[in-house]
């Protein structure tokens, strides 16, 4: 049995209760109390940990992100600092040498023109003024745009459809399929990789979306086997729950031909939803509204589904028992998603479903109020608003932009919300997350971007934990520190449900535990 005492446990319980003291035994918890009861329990042999004092709370869930992609793009140059297109070139620029010498393709990622003072997106004749010798790309942080020099594009087969070398949603796939290729020891390389950086942020599970990596295999196989390969040797350290994205009927039929469905599982991975891309990113206009951007009259955004494709895979994979989770961030996009699920839903109902709308961004009222009819939940990135609060109002107004991110009324209506990063869009690391969660506005911002929409402290520890667990169909064993539930916690520096929401940023997790083994 392992013993911690001498610290603060966040039962995270509907009292909110702290113990001073935790047992550990198998796996599970075994009691919380006082050090004096939990002490009282020790016998030869067991470990024990004086906390001195830190908080001990349950292990973080990321709702959504792209494992896989953010293994990858740590090699890629990162854009994130250009403050212009001449300093994305530079940056760029830099790595050349070496790509060349390798004769391998240049990319780079995350860069967000709308800071820059000319906010146009860069073009192929820019990337070609780097070289025409190499492939070279560059992907916006919406990672919904990715612009290519004239190599990359001959090598997708997109130079005549995209003489500008600007790719949009699924044209992006192409650059991917083509350029990027990794053998199932090279992706379980990358995993582990991505796996090590998780848990330093105290993340125990990650719902994770990465079969686009592997458009050429039907149902991206390859990963799949890689991620259950590791499992079953005993090294995935931490918990996977796959979101499946599956985006033709031929490729969500061939997934269900091979036996897959949510909650198959090989201990630590375990397939989860079915998910769906529908519309593009607010920051490069392509999420789908249903009036023009304002600041773009002719552009309503991009929806990838029509209506009777969108509700065709719906329905199947409502009606062969997979979970659903839709990538929506447009109100159009959110119209589509939710008559999609109430058509399946009224077709076969009765299930305990938990399908629900990644990102759910840009809402009206009546909207939120059918996801609470249709019992749907919302993956949220609370981080999102670092960004959008800025351009929000310019893109759909300020009446619609008034009732959107607007957590405070999806938590008093009792809908679902797992929190989570969309990792590499954000990092995934928790505490700034939480911290927009909570503060709605920057650090050094005297006045909140709408705090009538911010949720508690309490609410959103709720919601990178207990209600990832929910997510995953998983609340009755992890995401509280109760006795019986999974040993799965963090250990962070300071008590952050008792100091301010600043606090947040100064926080630092220092052990985490999965199964009641420390993997950091």
């Amino acid at each position: 049995m392992d013993i911690y005492y001498n610290g603060i446990i966040y039962l995270n319980d509907e009292k909110t209760t702290k113990a001073s003291a935790m047992a550990v035994e198998g796996g599970l918890i075994k009691a919380v109390g006082s050090d004096e009861d939990i002490l009282a329990m020790a016998s030869d042999g067991d470990t024990m940990l004086d906390l001195q004092g830190r908080l001990v709370m349950p292990g973080f869930v990321d709702s959504h992100l792209h494992f896989v992609e953010y293994a990858v793009e740590k090699s890629f140059v990162d854009l994130s600092s250009a403050g212009s297109l001449e300093e994305l070139l530079g940056m760029m620029r830099e790595r050349l040498p070496e790509a060349l010498e390798k004769n391998k393709p240049l990319r780079g990622f995350s860069f967000d023109n709308n800071y820059w003072e000319d906010p146009s997106l860069p073009t192929r004749e820019d990337l070609d003024g780097l070289s025409a010798e190499i492939p070279i790309t560059v992907r916006r942080t919406c990672h919904h745009v990715t612009v290519c020099n004239t190599p990359a594009l001959e090598i997708c087969g997109m130079l005549e459809d995209c003489p500008d070398g600007i790719l949009n949603e699924e044209e992006q796939n192409a650059v991917i399929e083509k350029l990027l290729t990794f053998t199932k020891e090279e992706f379980k390389e990358l995993i582990l990789d991505a796996c090590s950086d998780a848990v330093k942020a105290g993340i125990t599970e990650v719902q994770t979306d990465d079969l686009e990596y592997m458009r050429k295999e039907l149902y991206g196989k390859t990963i799949l086997d890689a991620y259950m390969e590791l499992d079953k040797e005993g090294r995935l350290p931490i918990r996977v729950y796959e979101q499946c994205n599956l985006p033709s009927a031929d490729r969500l039929n061939a997934f269900l031909d091979a036996g897959f469905r949510t909650g198959y599982s090989t201990g630590h991975f375990t397939i989860g939803p079915l998910k769906l891309v529908a519309d593009g990113a607010l920051g490069s206009r392509t999420a789908a509204l249903r009036k023009p951007y304002p600041d773009d009259p002719s552009n309503y955004g991009i929806l990838n589904f029509t209506d009777q494709e969108m509700e065709e895979l719906v329905d199947t994979a409502h009606r062969a028992g997979l979970q659903i989770a839709i990538h929506g961030i447009g109100d159009r996009t959110i119209d589509q998603i939710l008559n999609s699920y109430e058509k399946a839903l009224r077709a076969h109902p009765g299930a305990d479903h938990r399908h629900g709308i990644v990102h759910c961004q840009i809402t009206h009222p009546e909207q939120l109020q059918k996801m609470k009819e249709l019992d749907l939940m919302a993956y949220i990135q609370p981080i999102f608003i670092r960004s959008d609060q800025w351009i929000a109002e310019d893109r759909v107004g300020k009446d619609l932009a008034a009732t959107s991110y607007d957590w405070r009324t999806m938590t008093d209506m009792g809908i679902h919300l797992g929190f989570g990063s969309d990792c590499p869009v954000e990092s995934f690391d928790i505490m700034p997350n939480m911290y927009y969660a909570v503060a709605m506005k920057d650090p050094d911002k005297k006045t909140p971007w709408h705090p009538e929409h911010a949720v508690t402290m309490e609410e959103a520890i709720r919601s990178f934990t207990a209600e990832g667990a929910y997510a995953s169909f998983a609340e009755d064993r992890r995401g509280r520190l109760v006795p019986g539930f999974t040993a799965d916690f963090c250990v962070i520096d300071r008590d952050i449900t008792s100091l301010s929401p600043e606090a947040l940023n100064e926080a630092k997790v220092i052990m985490t535990f999965v199964d009641g083994k420390r993997v950091f």
